[in-house]
């Protein structure tokens, strides 16, 4: 009924508190409240508003605690069963009661607002593990009620010196206690005086009090507040730290007096929760004798000083107001100085902890969503690193490598007044930054669920404008909230990059956080509501159970920062409270400006646990090593040209060359402009790459972020070279380094060649259609191929680096009644026909080899499946196979399947699969792929850098390549997170995907084609000719980009791959095929390129490596090449034998991780640089394409031993094969004929492996090639 008043229900669990009553409210007018405010009568005797009853805590996936099994049997408990009384038949059976408008309206939320209902369970679950186990909030009780009688204890002190103040604390305290003074430190003969009095109140307050608090890594928060007497404090207290003395001075007395008290059983320490030094608070923690009931709740109570609003004037809080001046400063008096706007914050916010609970509490009692919505959020903003965390002991150890972003530490709190905003609305400001704003309707209703709540917050973080429109919260009067625009007018915040004003209207609440932290903050809420959009995907575990919070997992480049520090502006420096804030604030905005256009946005980051120290030592200093990272835009992250202002702007001009320095200089452009610019000049592609740490290398040494440029270091730059031959050996073995030409040179040899291939008319038929399927011709071949110097091979190309890759190539002819319809007379047209195109080609390409080559497993007589090629060396340096595709084929080997039985349908059957994967899978996939390669061009350096990091594990055989490239794909189809500009950023998300993923028990789905389509799109709303007709500019590409739909396969897709991959384990739980299932677009049955590899224990084992690689990237993180050689250096321990080959006849030996100048130099000779120094070759100068002799001995093992042992090597360099006996052959077992591998008497009629005779034929076969055969000690 319109106009109806309603109570809203109380938030699940909650207990009024404080003698706040929620009054009725109209289901859409804001809630009015009748507030009683807090007296000495309501903490006599200790908190009995404190909450006693909660859900049950299971242990969280990242929660600490031994006893976490124990704990959780003593809270389980089954609900009492009510007694029923009155006849039988008189109470319903609920089962088939009607459902309710409670369940009615849960039911609709869960199909309308959830992804689906699976998200909607998984919330529910993950929410009975965050909330807080009220359970044991009986001993915190008992501990909050000690403290109050320890306080209400404490001694007084008339106003001293501070010599004589603190002589009486070191009387007062039996252990001596370092008062944490904030800077600037008071002088030994301040004219100012500390005195002491206790408490005038005592307040509960944070999260605790209003059920918002939210388990994470480490401890909770229990937050306590203790109010000092307003008669302690002078008006003048304001300048110069004089209030933080005293507070600080204040707390130091209540922690001698805590710690005196043997009753408490708690250990008081103090802590630095913000990092600025001037809002330290005490930390008290359960010792071990402590009761068990507290040390299970995992929780410390943090007792905050605080004076009374209307202590100090408010106008000298004002952010555009200055209070650090003179001589404390080294400033002259009357001097114009900076404004101190963190500095004047931190002191306002000290008198509105209670106000804020009131006001918060308020919300809470009149939005029954608030509480569980605040959860959420808290949850969601600690797994990105924004707030601190309370990590102590073995904790440390248990969460190595968490960080948080630089001037996030008060999150959480943020995030709860964020969420109240939008449920009361703006208070109108007029004036800042030229913007009026007039009060508006609230954002969010009262009556939306948690989910509701949460998805409002982010979607407000990533829209709202913060750089040009500040935020100002509604003034609450009632609550102690009232406005004060007349003080602090709304245009002092101004000094501020980012304003989120509080109802006082006298705290920002974004004052300490730099703007490319809120920036980064806003990024991650549209991350997340790409996510939460995308209904096809489980993103559940990305939101809220994956932690990622260091710039390694989250941004494309990332470095180890060692800070300077800035001594030269003592104020903002003061201001922001530590010389690391104050540096951060510096380097982050040289950054910005330095990077421009080249980014999204930068990063920085710390260690979040909060700083915490002994009460008699002194506060630890704050490390200057900090984690920075950028965010890169992919359209202008590389340019080599920095334009500036023109000449005439002469202000402009010279700010540009004020930053920029000596690189700037004054260039005519070929378009007519005359502009201010910077020239990066590059050499090469590797150079270019690195442009971006270039630039800020220049940036941050200019400007005094970093003393020099090696303070700054890069996980990138330690990664670099991985995918390179050794200069020396590309000099000798090349016509041009691949490092200067890139894939250009490959390229450039295909589109010559088909040239060729189009202009032959001497063939019976024409080639109409010519389809790449090289991985190199997709840009994602592990090594980029380079031009042999076919004429030196056999002299100054060593046989080490004499491997010339073929690529391949399938051609279609045009089509023609005269193909035979067998398939063994196909075969031998092919064969025919690719005599006649070499007999043709041959005059038309000089210098080029051209000959007919049979696949290795070719057979002679009736052959029904493709085996020959026309391979193509040619005079560049480059070699090419080229196949013939005749559709008819698969009609052929179709029917001849359908018909035949036995032996001859499994040929028939292997032929078709040949086939399929040889001229319709491998050739759609190269299709996609190149499509999605040129929209993401960091897609190519992931798949080289994860299939470089997968044959270093020894597993080159093991894995296809074509399932790596997918798993790359994968990333940059998720919705979970942005997409990768570099190959670094890219390979740490696949290890992360690889990580999470359950391979026995989901498969992985890639919309390869759907990427493929919108990457066509994408480039065709980017042509210039497009651009123009529609007015687009780069923006609106990005913008179109970042609203786009998830990329995702269709329903019906998704439907068809899940049932599919159901039946596949049904039929084979042990997975003895298709281990992992990657199911596409193109493929549905996810077993095309998986089938056979990789098996069951190589994907287990991968996953594991995986976990351990990302969590040795992150932890750190890696910066130096030995650190980054630990992910590509396999453990040989595992392996029964060992062989290891002679580098110096390795034709792959150039593309090892660390090859040694032995493997191609002579001895006698490497002392002069002139002389002719490479080893006499081996192999001599004849070409041959795809030459792998360590290759041809691995996979000749397997034929000849196919049941014996299992080889692992890398194929790119390996000098060691790895072999793993069977072990049911290693038993003995009774003697038979025709074993099929040798053996030797073992006990009785029983016979064992003979395994020494085995690795001596090994020996032989590979004379030459082998070194040494190692064998592991039997155990």
């Amino acid at each position: 009924m319109a106009g109806a008043k309603r109570k809203l229900a109380r938030p699940q669990g909650a207990k009024k508190s404080a003698r706040i009553e929620a009054a009725e409210v109209s289901d859409h007018s804001e809630p009015e409240n009748t507030v009683e405010m807090f007296s000495d009568e309501d903490l006599e005797g200790g908190f009995e508003d404190l909450e006693d009853d909660g859900a049950d805590l299971e242990a969280m996936a990242e929660d600490d605690g031994e006893d976490d099994d124990a704990d959780d049997d003593e809270a389980t408990h089954t609900a009492p069963v009510a007694e029923v009384t009155g006849a039988s038949n008189s109470v319903p059976d609920m089962r088939f009661a009607v459902p309710s408008l409670e369940e009615i309206h849960g039911l609709k939320e869960t199909s309308e607002l959830y992804m689906n209902n699976v998200f909607k369970l998984q919330l529910d679950e993950m929410m009975r593990q965050v909330r807080p186990d009220f359970e044991h909030a009986e001993a915190l009780e008992h501990a909050l009620r000690r403290i109050h009688k320890v306080l209400d204890g404490l001694p007084s002190l008339s106003p001293q010196p501070l010599h004589d103040a603190l002589a009486w604390l070191a009387e007062l305290s039996e252990l001596p206690i370092e008062v944490p003074f904030a800077d600037p430190k008071p002088r030994e003969d301040a004219a100012y005086k500390f005195a002491f009095e206790k408490p005038s109140n005592l307040h509960l307050v944070g999260s605790w009090p209003l059920h918002t608090a939210a388990r994470r890594p480490g401890e909770l928060d229990v937050d306590m507040e203790v109010c000092m007497p307003s008669s302690l404090f002078q008006e003048k207290d304001t300048f110069n730290a004089r209030y933080f003395h005293k507070r600080a001075f204040y707390l130091a007395v209540i922690a001698a007096q805590l710690q005196n008290d043997s009753k408490l059983q708690m250990d008081v320490e103090f802590m630095d929760a913000e990092h600025n030094g001037r809002n330290v608070c005490l930390v008290l923690r359960a010792r071990q004798t402590a009761a068990k009931e507290f040390r299970k709740l995992k929780a410390v109570i943090r007792i905050h000083a605080a004076h009374s609003l209307g202590t100090f004037p408010l106008n000298r809080l004002s952010p555009n107001r200055n209070s650090l001046r003179g001589a404390a400063v080294g400033a002259e008096e009357g001097a114009s100085l900076a404004p101190t706007p963190q500095y004047n914050a931190n002191l306002a916010a000290d008198a509105l902890r209670m106000p804020h609970l009131l006001f918060l509490h308020s919300t809470a009692e009149a939005c029954g969503g608030f509480v569980e919505a605040c959860q959420l959020l808290k949850t969601w903003a600690t797994q990105r690193g924004f707030g601190t965390l309370l990590l102590h002991g073995a904790q440390l150890d248990k969460y190595p490598g968490r960080q948080m972003v630089a001037g996030s530490e008060n999150t959480r709190f943020l995030l709860t007044m964020l969420l109240a905003h939008l449920l009361h609305g703006d208070e109108p400001a007029t004036g800042l930054r030229g913007r009026t704003l007039h009060a508006q309707r609230p954002k969010l209703s009262f009556g939306y669920s948690s989910y509701q709540l949460m998805r409002g917050v982010l979607d407000f973080l990533a829209k709202h404008a913060w750089a040009t429109s500040p935020v100002f919260m509604r003034a609450q009067p009632k609550y102690g909230l009232a406005s004060h625009a007349e003080q602090i007018p709304p245009t002092s915040f101004s000094a501020s990059p980012r304003v989120l004003v509080d109802p006082s209207g006298c705290v920002n609440l974004l004052a300490a956080w730099p703007a490319s932290s809120v920036d980064q903050l806003q990024q991650e809420a549209a991350q997340t509501l790409h996510m939460l959009n995308d209904a096809e995907s489980d993103c559940f575990r990305a939101l809220f159970l994956t932690p990622c919070t260091s710039p390694v997992e989250t941004m494309d480049e990332a470095a180890v920062v060692t800070l300077r520090g800035r001594d030269q502006d003592l104020v903002r420096r003061l201001d922001a409270g530590s010389v690391r804030a104050h540096a951060l604030e510096h380097l982050l905005h040289v950054a910005s400006t330095a990077l421009g256009s080249r980014a999204w946005g930068v990063r920085a980051s710390y260690a979040a646990p909060a700083t915490t120290w002994a009460l008699g030592t002194a506060p630890p200093s704050v490390s200057r090593r900090v984690e920075f990272g950028v965010r890169l835009n992919t359209e202008h992250a590389w340019r080599q040209v920095e334009h500036g202002p023109p000449p005439e702007d002469t202000v402009a001009c010279a700010s540009f060359r004020a930053f920029w320095g000596e690189v700037a200089e004054l260039r005519r452009f070929r378009d007519g402009r005359v502009l201010e610019s910077v020239v990066w000049p590059v050499s090469s592609l590797a150079q270019r790459a690195a442009l971006p740490r270039r630039v800020l290398e220049h940036a941050f040494v200019r400007h005094g972020c970093v003393a020099k440029a090696s303070k700054l270091q890069w996980v990138n730059a330690a990664l670099d070279g991985l995918l390179d031959v050794p200069a020396d050996l590309a000099h000798r073995a090349y016509l041009k380094s691949p490092l200067e030409v890139g894939f250009q040179g490959v390229q450039g040899a295909y589109d010559a060649l088909v040239k060729q291939l189009r202009a032959m008319d001497d063939l019976p038929l024409s080639v109409i259609g010519i389809q790449p399927v090289a991985p190199s011709l997709r840009s994602m071949s592990t090594f980029v191929p380079g031009a042999l110097n076919l004429s030196e091979l056999g002299s100054a190309v060593p046989d080490c680096a004499s491997y010339l890759p073929a690529q391949p190539l399938l051609l279609t002819l045009e089509s023609s009644g005269r193909w035979p319809d067998d398939l063994g007379a196909i075969q031998e047209m092919k064969a025919a026909l690719y005599e006649r195109m070499a007999h043709v080609l041959t005059p038309k390409m000089p210098g080029a080899t051209l000959r007919v080559v049979y696949d290795r497993d070719a057979e002679q007589g009736d052959v029904i499946q493709d085996q020959s090629a026309l391979e193509i060396v040619m005079p560049a340096g480059f070699a090419f196979v080229c196949r013939i595709h005749h559709d008819r084929e698969h009609h052929l080997l179709t029917r001849l399947v359908r018909s035949s039985s036995g032996a001859a349908r499994r040929r028939a059957q292997d032929a078709l699969a040949r086939y399929d994967r040889r001229f319709v899978h491998q050739a759609a996939h190269h299709a996609a792929l190149q499509a999605v390669q040129d929209q993401h061009p960091a897609l190519g350096p992931t798949v080289r850098l994860l299939e470089r990091w997968i044959s270093a594990q020894m597993l080159s055989t093991q894995v296809p390549r074509e399932a790596i490239e997918l798993l790359a794909v994968a990333v940059f189809t998720s919705s979970t997170t942005a997409t990768p500009a570099t190959g670094v950023a890219g390979l740490v998300r696949v290890l992360a995907l690889l990580r999470d993923w359950d391979h026995r028990e989901t498969p992985l789905i890639v919309p390869v084609e759907a990427a493929s389509r919108r990457a066509h799109e994408y480039r065709a709303l980017k042509a210039d000719e497009d651009r123009k007709a529609s007015g687009t500019t780069p923006a609106d590409l990005r913008a179109a980009t970042a609203t786009a739909p998830p990329i995702t396969v269709t329903a019906a897709q998704r439907v068809a791959a899940e049932q599919a991959f159901r039946t596949a384990r049904a039929r084979d739980p042990a997975l003895h095929h298709t281990a992992w299932c990657i199911a596409t677009d193109l493929d549905e049955s996810g077993s095309i390129w998986t089938h056979d590899a990789p098996t069951a224990p190589i994907a287990d084992a991968l996953r594991q490596l995986a976990a351990r690689a990302v969590a040795h990237l992150v932890t750190g993180p890696v910066v130096h090449r030995e650190a980054a050689m630990v992910l590509f250096t396999p453990s040989l321990q595992m392996y029964d034998f060992v062989v290891h080959i002679d580098p110096a006849v390795h034709t792959r030996y150039a593309e090892a991780l660390c090859p040694e100048a032995h493997a191609w130099l002579t001895k006698d000779a490497r002392a002069f640089k002139n002389l002719r120094t490479v080893r006499a070759s081996i192999y001599g100068n004849e070409v041959r394409p795809d030459w792998d002799p360590v290759g041809e001995f691995v996979a000749l093992l397997h034929t000849l031993y196919p049941n014996v042992f299992r080889l692992f090597y890398d194929h790119h360099g390996g000098t060691v094969i790895g072999g793993v006996w069977d072990k049911a052959l290693a038993r003995p077992h009774t003697f038979k004929v025709l074993l099929g591998y040798s053996s030797r008497p073992a006990t009785g009629n029983d016979v064992v492996l003979n395994t020494d005779a085995i690795l001596a034929e090994i020996q032989r076969l590979g004379h030459g090639l082998v070194k040494k055969i190692e064998v592991a000690p039997s155990t």
